[in-house]
């Protein structure tokens, strides 16, 4: 049946048996989904062994069952006298049971917390067979060979087979581009990937060079085992990265739900008004994710706000590549309050918390970008008899609002702010994080008001270059450079020298010393205590 789909415009890269239900291919098209069968060489007898499908949670289910009761209705539009006949025998039991799945499965609730253990399992959109590449060579949380060297990522770039495949998808989905902004990159910093992100990055940074590429560096917010080696290697890992990730970068930024890393993961970072599982990625990627879509809004819109490459230029004047990342999720504001009496609160006192750990709030960013959404024109202002009680009481736009108050309290910051009316949605599958006390608009309930499940939110996010990363990269090369990583051999077996890892943790200290208040140094000759 044609129709017409749409799929994201995504390459993402995993393990093998990590996308458990979820084919390679998608189900968009007919692929041939028995791998590497033509690759067989025996010249005798074969015997093929078919695995039992794994079972799908509800919302999968019922997700397929919608996607059938859709493609069924579009095959009776195209034939309106089968529709009326159809209808008129359908009995009423039928009618009921083609009923039971309504059509907006955003209106059905579910709780996912004990059977999503991989993304797929909350996966609602469909994938374009040029999507999912699966690295076949490490199978996911293996016991017996587990991805979490840095230099087992850049080996696995340089074997050739898996770069191969990705620069195949990647020259499929760039030479369909009418305009190619560049890219934005996720990639964990504390595994395996975090030596194949830096690979990817220097291709691209090669091949694409004039293309703005924005990396988000990524690691939970706790982890579950408490073995100092382990403790060790991520740190060793992210200290090899984080050089790597903001040179092959327009802009990096590390992001976590954890207020404090490296050793040991500090305490899960505290929202008002959510009720998160810090030790469940599908929460905390979930409140990740929102952040991170809100603070490049501006890029994916018809009419972008600002072009990519124009906004990591300006964040990474100076050699300031790596910036943080700062949201009120939700918006703290109540039915009945003002846009204005929120934002006068926060004159003083920072309206966001950090997503990047380590980094210091407190300290007046260089520059920021700030978006601001998911609130309406009608609650604006807080006047008496007509007459503005604040000078922000006196801006007709949201947008004029936020650039004054941005304006009154940073006023040695580069500020660029705008507002977008489209809330963020956090309907099914989204997981249910929010209390009983948020409307389903996402605004704060009063006494006696009726509560309901919330499906959107209003929320803001500053995008930062400021000194207040100096903190995280100082705390991370000062763990690093404890380190002897003669006696971690396992980089030694996968081909890191001595040499180039006291290269990298140079290169980290240079960086870092980018976001004192004196200017860039170009080499690390004071030495440090």
């Amino acid at each position: 049946m044609n129709e017409v789909t749409y799929t994201p415009r995504l390459i993402a890269i995993d393990l093998k048996d990590s996308l458990k239900t979820l084919s390679v291919e998608g189900i968009l098209y007919d692929c041939n989904t028995l791998e590497e069968s033509s690759d067989v060489r025996w010249a005798g007898d074969v015997t093929l062994h078919n695995s039992s499908s794994l079972p799908k949670n509800q919302f999968l289910l019922d997700l397929e069952k919608q996607d059938d009761l859709i493609g069924s209705t579009a095959s009776n539009e195209d034939d309106d006298s089968s529709q009326e006949a159809d209808t008129t025998e359908m009995n009423e039991d039928e009618l009921n049971q083609e009923q039971s799945i309504p059509l907006s499965i955003e209106e059905r609730t579910y709780n996912l917390d004990d059977s999503v253990e991989v993304w797929s399992d909350f996966l609602r959109c469909h994938l374009h067979p040029k999507s999912v590449a699966i690295i076949k060579e490490y199978a996911h949380q293996s016991e017996l060979e587990p991805f979490e060297i840095f230099s087992q990522g850049t080996n696995l770039w340089k074997n050739g087979k898996v770069s191969d495949q990705m620069e195949n998808h990647l020259h499929f989905y760039t030479e369909e581009c009418d305009h190619l902004q560049g890219f934005q990159v996720l990639v964990d910093f504390y595994n395996g990937f975090s030596g194949f992100g830096s690979s990817l990055l220097e291709s691209l940074s090669d091949e694409y060079g004039s293309k703005g590429i924005f990396t988000v560096g990524v690691s939970p917010s706790t982890f579950s085992e408490g073995i100092p080696k382990h403790d060790s290697q991520r740190i060793i890992n992210a200290a090899l990265a984080f050089p790597s990730l903001a040179d092959y970068s327009s802009l990096f930024t590390p992001v976590s739900l954890a207020e404090t890393l490296w050793r040991k993961p500090g305490l899960p970072t505290n929202f008002n008004n959510l009720a998160y599982k810090p030790n469940l990625n599908y929460h905390t990627s979930a409140i990740l994710a929102s952040a991170l879509d809100t603070a490049t809004l501006g890029l994916r819109m018809q009419e972008a706000l600002l072009p990519l490459h124009q906004l990591t230029d300006t964040f990474s004047a100076m050699g300031r590549k790596v910036a943080t990342l700062n949201t009120s999720f939700p918006f703290a504001m109540t039915q009945d309050e003002a846009l204005s009496e929120v934002l006068n609160k926060h004159v003083d006192i920072p309206i966001w918390q950090s997503l990047t750990p380590h980094s210091n709030l407190h300290l007046t960013p260089f520059m920021q970008s700030v978006i601001l959404r998911g609130v309406s024109q009608r609650k604006l202002y807080m006047r008496s008899n007509g007459v503005p009680k604040t000078s922000l009481d006196s801006c007709s736009t949201a947008e004029d609002m936020l650039k004054m108050y941005l304006m009154t309290a940073y006023t040695r910051t580069l500020n660029s702010g705008n507002v977008v009316q489209e809330p963020s949605r956090v309907a099914t599958p989204y997981p249910r994080i929010f209390p009983p006390n948020l409307s389903k608009d996402g605004f704060l309930l009063g006494p006696g008001q009726e509560q309901e499940v919330t499906r959107s939110v209003p929320m803001i996010t500053s995008l930062q270059s400021t000194a207040g990363i100096q903190s995280t990269l100082e705390t991370l090369h000062k763990e690093a450079n404890k380190l002897d990583i003669k006696k971690f051999n396992t980089y030694e077996q996968y081909g890191l020298e001595t040499d180039d890892y006291k290269e990298s943790l140079e290169k980290l200290y240079n960086l870092s010393k980018c976001y004192s208040t004196h200017s860039c140094h170009s080499d690390s000759s004071t030495d440090e205590d």
